[in-house]
């Protein structure tokens, strides 16, 4: 996020619903992923997003550094135990990660 200087960096994963689990795969992600997240250094915020019509979810994820983010990307242990929680729920998946240009909230 560009403001006063602060940069903030967001990985999105993007992958397919198994039919059925997008009520499981929020709950996963709410109950077991969230609280494992928050002890992350460098952690800022997540969420999950679920289009069941069309069998799809993204998670987005923002961190404090670019190096916060990579401690935690692909190939890391944190990654493969926290994706591997959704293993039943969300197929296919694909990474990317973003430095923040703007953002806004309330």
């Amino acid at each position: 996020m560009w403001r006063k200087g602060v940069v903030m960096y967001v990985r999105t994963i993007v992958a397919d619903l198994v039919p059925g689990k997008a009520h499981e795969a929020v709950r996963i992600f709410r109950d077991e992923i969230v609280p494992v997240i928050r002890q992350q250094p460098g952690y800022v915020s997540t969420s999950i997003y679920i289009d069941p019509d069309h069998g799809q979810a993204q998670t987005v994820s923002c961190w404090q550094s670019k190096e916060a983010m990579d401690s935690t990307s692909e190939g890391s242990i944190y990654l493969s135990e926290v994706v591997g929680l959704l293993r039943g729920c969300l197929v296919n998946r694909s990474y990317d990660a973003w430095e923040v240009g703007f953002t806004d909230s309330v």
